[in-house]
């Protein structure tokens, strides 16, 4: 089986550099002073402030999705060449 990215389901690769493009858009969106108002309510989790649980919880999901693309959208691995055959 070919280890091209292009060779799985078509649109795949497209798909993937499309959602990488966005991603930072995303994580721009969900740091926005009006996005996080509500989580700076006086509201602990286990004894840590809301806010920085859900700062956490943004960082970690915008890492995670990040790295996931990155396997998505990573070259395929060179394959060593075969030396010629001896006769």
């Amino acid at each position: 089986m070919a280890l091209d990215p292009a060779s799985g389901p078509p649109g795949r690769l497209s798909r993937a550099r499309d959602a990488a493009r966005v991603l930072p858009l995303a994580g721009f969106f969900l740091l926005l002073p009006p996005v996080i108002a509500p989580f700076a309510a006086p509201a602990d989790v286990l004894g840590v402030p809301l806010v920085v649980v859900y700062l956490g919880a943004v960082w970690l999901g915008l890492v995670a999705v990040a790295a996931l693309l990155a396997r998505v959208l990573a070259p395929p691995p060179a394959r060593p060449e075969a030396p010629p055959p001896r006769d």
